[in-house]
């Protein structure tokens, strides 16, 4: 496994060499060999070792074999104690979300370049039968990648039983982890009882499995290319918005899935009844939101939506919007970008903030109140712009409609004595 280890790495992942690795190490069989492949091999590598204190003594005992490990080879150790309070169900995501993130920033704070985890051939096969039963596309049936940003997995190609054999073969120590025996978790589930009987069943199976994978990984590329061809077409960009027609959508309801799946929306049925609905309706992802305006979906990256309130003191504001205040006398001339006042009809501060429902103001150059719903549906603005739109306010009345409309009780056409502008 030596040779064919060393021939792979150089011939896959060839910029490693040069580079500083975190190799990801639990003290388990898989990570062991790795790091024990790696340094025979001369990498640049450090430790990573997380423990989850959920063995009693056991997590423990690992951590002080892998940072034993690390001293005896002069390598460079990193380890995190993590004290969780989540429930069983949901332990393993939890686990590996705290894992990674802190991953990240070990690889920041000491300047290395990758992250190295000890996946497997036989992690891979546990990964496309879990998924089987998710509706993950084909996408989801491609197994772990090697390569995924700055985390590789160079055992990918090698089977639990060949790692197995290696460590035997060399001597290396490892720690069993005795949760790995339970069938508490799905994965488990799928390791212990139903991957040793597909395999008693066709001997070839986990040859066959990888064979499956890698026709599936080339499927999906040839269906990503086209998939990008079709969104580079019909995908229209229009600032930090996407705007598609219904109908294309409608005329293409096959392909829902390819296309809306870089925005992790997972469900076509929902994106073609939102085609159907009125404008305004919107369903969401964990990271975009998508919009039915008229004819049109529109995919908008979701932000962080600042609700809280900001006071605008007599030297303006920086942030969230930079404003400048000016006191003297102005001839006035109505632009979007400034609003005039009097000074001695505004009680400072001021207070910036979002719209919430019930407010209402008097548009200037109209008749009338209205309400700033109202104001925004006649203005057409569009979902994203009304969640972005700041409103200045005196007490709580509604003093200007930033950047687009004053309220003319606050408005002066005359006799200014206070200039307020967004820079």
């Amino acid at each position: 496994m030596y040779n064919l280890f060393s021939k792979h790495i150089k011939k896959e992942f060839s910029f490693l060499k040069e580079s500083k690795l975190l190799v990801c190490v639990s003290g388990g069989v898989d990570s062991m060999v790795l790091i024990n492949l790696l340094n025979r091999l001369k990498y640049n590598v450090s430790i990573a070792h997380c423990n989850f204190n959920l063995r009693d003594d056991e997590s423990d005992i690992d951590e002080d074999f892998v940072k034993n490990y690390a001293i005896t080879n002069s390598i460079p150790f990193f380890s995190k104690s993590f004290i969780t309070r989540i429930p069983k169900h949901s332990m393993q995501m939890a686990a590996r979300n705290l894992r990674y993130k802190w991953f990240y920033s070990v690889l920041k704070v000491e300047e290395l370049d990758y992250i190295i985890t000890a996946h497997h051939l036989d992690d891979s096969l546990e990964t496309f039968i879990l998924n089987l039963s998710r509706a993950s596309g084909i996408e989801g049936l491609t197994g772990i990648k090697q390569l995924n940003d700055v985390i590789v997995r160079p055992l990918l190609v090698f089977s639990k039983n060949e790692i197995l054999n290696y460590a035997k073969t060399n001597n290396i120590k490892w720690r069993e982890d005795s949760t790995n025996k339970k069938n508490d978790y799905q994965r488990n589930q799928i390791r212990n009882e139903i991957i040793p009987l597909l395999k008693k069943l066709h001997p070839n199976f986990l040859d066959q499995s990888k064979k499956t994978m890698t026709f599936l990984n080339e499927s999906n590329l040839i269906i990503d290319n086209y998939i990008q061809i079709v969104k580079n077409e019909n995908f229209n960009l229009k600032d930090d918005e996407i705007v598609i027609s219904k109908d294309f959508i409608k005329n293409n309801s096959n392909l829902i899935f390819h296309l809306f799946k870089e925005y992790n929306f997972k469900y076509s049925d929902q994106i073609l009844e939102l085609c159907n609905s009125l404008s305004g309706k919107i369903i969401e992802s964990n990271t975009h939101v998508l919009l039915s305006n008229r004819s049109n979906l529109v995919v908008k990256e979701k932000t962080n939506r600042i609700d809280q309130t900001f006071e605008v003191g007599i030297k303006g504001l920086l942030s969230p919007i930079e404003m400048n205040i000016e006191v003297g006398e102005f001839k006035t001339k109505f632009n979007k970008k400034s609003i005039y006042l009097s000074k001695k009809e505004i009680d400072f501060p001021l207070y910036l903030r979002k719209w919430k429902k019930g407010d209402v103001f008097f548009p200037f150059g109209m008749k009338g109140k209205k309400t700033v719903s109202k104001y925004y549906k006649d203005e057409k603005m569009s979902f994203f712009d009304k969640k972005n739109q700041w409103l200045l306010c005196n007490n709580d009345e509604i003093v200007w409609v930033v950047g687009k409309r004053p309220d003319r009780r606050f408005f002066k056409d005359n006799n200014a004595s206070l200039k307020i502008e967004v820079l």
